[in-house]
């Protein structure tokens, strides 16, 4: 250990302590738009299946129902 006093060094880490607290703070609100992001194309995707699936069902349906119903 060195023979340097105590309060400088102890300055020196909660500084150093500080800036790890902005980084990880930075680190957090990124994570955090980033997942709002995710939710938001998760969102987006379920939507699309729902449609899709609409589409195909009311094409059987229809295809069901021509069969059905043609008269030969």
């Amino acid at each position: 250990m060195t023979a340097q006093p105590l309060e400088p060094r102890t300055a020196r880490l909660e500084g150093a302590y500080e800036q790890v607290d902005k980084g990880l703070d930075s680190m957090d609100r990124r994570l955090d738009s980033l997942d709002r992001k995710i939710g938001e194309v998760r969102d987006d995707i379920g939507r699309v299946g729902w449609r899709m699936m609409s589409l195909t069902v009311g094409t059987w349906i229809t295809i069901m129902l021509a069969i059905l119903l043609h008269k030969s």
